[in-house]
């Protein structure tokens, strides 16, 4: 058991507390502090064997704790480890710090980091208590997390006090991932950055507090779902770079990379795509905007040995303005505000694909025309949908419920089948794994809401190739559907 002393340095109660927890289960001695001005005060008379701070924290300065201590002779040898958002692991080694650690961090893996750098023996134990306190802590951070942003929301529609919504926010960062809420994590590190960018984008920030909200009511969806195996593998150790990417994207996609294992980083539109920087990334995310779009980057005219594979990000509009050869040098597209299991999902489908799928294929006889499905119980949807096909010249066959659809795909066998997620009875999901199960030649194309992000990683888990969100334009329909049955 291990018996070395740690003091806990964090302005955030429930945080300090819980981390105290996670490391007397450990069998470490926990000391606390909520100011750096107690921490100095506790450092006069205890000689801790490792000092863990929180250096993100918008009401104290652990960056100076740290230089405070490294500075004095008394305390040099002192281990301090820093925790802190993504992006400051050089502000902490320039401060003195010994190691790093990213919030959020999985409170699995925050002993053995701990225990890594005071180079001891494995530890293993807890105490009842201390378990049995922990998950009143749980209990109480869902609670008290549900009122507080059903109360930032209702603030949308009358004063809103950003730098109080801020501070409350960036606590449910590092609080939802010490207790294993994942997803409360990660959408409030999403809230955070709306926060962090002005102007503010409320209809975004409305949208975001809505998904957190949700996550807070329901304990089972608070728990972030696994990504499919496949997503994990196509992702993990690479390393993408967004190109004039905005502040608030950055942070979005930074959080989303670290979930898979991969590495961010960003480079402006006056950097060449041949250029060390861009060439060291597996994959270039290109933000479409004023600063990129008269760059080499959507340059098609200008080919460069060697270029990276390239997703294109930005507002739905401005993708599909594109021109035709601009859009075919990315293998993919993240349009508008997109979430954290959407952007992993399009990026892994851009490693995915094999360079000889991308080469053309030999053009069917004038005679054959695509076939497709399409299933979904709005009428309006229905007629959106084939309408936009046979405009590109494909058959479409429609239903209005699963049965139907499976049916349909059964006796026609398509090339593709649409399929709305929501539909009553027999809904898309059940459609698709019978699909799979019945190992059936289509391809599959989703149809799901924005609110409900888990929607694609359970169709992805069940074999779809592609989804569209609703509400979508015809266009971006009819082009994800070509590069589908192009591959």
């Amino acid at each position: 058991m291990a018996s070395e002393t740690v003091l806990v340095v964090d302005d955030n109660p429930l945080s300090l507390k819980l981390t105290r927890i996670l490391l007397i289960n450990e069998g470490y001695k926990v000391v606390t502090a909520g100011s750096l001005v107690d921490a100095v005060e506790l450092l006069r008379s205890l000689s801790p064997d490792l000092v863990l701070a929180d250096l993100a924290s918008p009401d104290m300065d652990g960056l100076e704790l740290a230089r405070r201590l490294k500075q004095d002779e008394k305390t040099r040898a002192l281990l301090v480890m820093a925790a802190a958002k993504p992006g400051d692991e050089q502000k902490a080694f320039d401060a003195g710090c010994d190691a790093y650690v990213a919030k959020p961090f999985d409170a699995r893996a925050l002993a053995p980091r701990v225990r890594a750098l005071l180079d001891g023996r494995a530890i293993a134990g807890g105490a009842r208590t201390a378990t049995n306190e922990l998950q009143g802590l749980r209990v109480r951070f869902l609670a008290e997390g549900r009122e507080k942003a059903r109360d930032l929301l209702l603030q949308l529609d009358g004063r809103f006090e950003e730098k109080e919504a801020a501070h409350t926010i960036h606590q449910w960062v590092g609080t939802g991932g010490l207790l294993g809420y994942g997803a409360i994590s990660h959408l409030s590190r999403e809230v955070e950055a709306i926060l962090a960018e002005q102007p503010l984008d409320n209809a975004q920030l409305r949208e975001s507090l809505t998904n957190l909200a949700l996550a807070f009511s329901s304990p089972r969806d608070a728990r972030e779902a696994p990504l499919p195996e496949s997503i994990v593998q196509a992702l993990s150790g690479k390393r993408i770079a967004g190109v004039e990417f905005p502040v608030n994207e950055q942070q979005r996609l930074q959080a989303a990379l670290e979930r898979v294992g991969a590495y961010g980083t960003f480079l402006s539109a006056t950097q060449l795509p041949d250029s060390a920087e861009a060439l060291a990334n597996d994959l270039i995310v290109v933000h479409v905007n004023a600063e990129t779009t008269a760059s080499a980057w959507l340059d098609p005219a200008a080919p460069v040995e060697g270029r990276r594979p390239m997703v294109l990000a930005g507002k739905r509009d401005s993708l599909l303005e594109l021109a035709p050869a601009t859009q075919s040098l990315a293998r993919e597209f993240l349009m508008d505000s997109w979430q954290s299991d959407e952007a992993l999902v399009r990026l892994s489908l851009a490693l995915a694909y094999h360079p000889l799928q991308l080469q053309p294929k030999a053009a069917p006889a004038a005679s054959v025309r695509t076939q497709v499905v399409i299933a979904d119980d709005e009428p309006a949807v229905l007629a959106l949908v084939r309408t936009a096909l046979e405009n590109f010249g494909m058959d479409c066959r429609l239903a209005t419920d699963g049965a139907t659809a499976l049916e349909a795909i059964r006796r026609t066998h398509p090339q593709a089948a649409v399929l709305d997620v929501n539909m009553p009875g027999m809904d898309g999901y059940e459609v698709l794994a019978a699909v799979r199960r019945e190992e059936l030649p289509v391809r599959v194309l989703l149809l799901t809401a924005r609110q409900q992000e888990s929607d694609v990683i359970r169709g992805f888990t069940l074999g779809a190739d592609d989804y569209v969100v609703k509400p979508f334009s015809p266009m971006e329909l009819v082009a994800r559907l070509k590069r589908l049955l192009a591959r």
